[in-house]
């Protein structure tokens, strides 16, 4: 079992720099998982048209910025891994 820690704690030190394109990927996924559950339920008990509209709005921001960082983050991860490791 000690040997599978240091291993993933060894795998953490090599790749700290990845983990924030990681983070984001894992983020935007969950928004999207509760966005197909049942997030877009509340717009169901909207008191007017126009907080509906503007409930519609923010969603599609959130489509666009989450789809935008995705592919940056993406972008990042594949550009990381994509290179030749040099030994040291």
């Amino acid at each position: 079992m000690g040997i599978e820690a240091g291993r993933k704690v060894q795998w953490l030190r090599d790749n700290k720099s990845a983990l924030p394109s990681m983070a984001v990927l894992l983020a935007v996924t969950v928004f999207w998982v509760v966005g197909a559950v049942g997030g877009i339920d509340f717009l169901t008990e909207a008191s007017s048209p126009m907080s509906m509209l503007v409930g519609l709005y923010v969603m599609l921001a959130g489509v666009a910025v989450s789809i935008i960082v995705a592919t940056l983050a993406l972008n990042d991860l594949v550009s990381r891994y994509s290179r030749p490791r040099t030994r040291r």
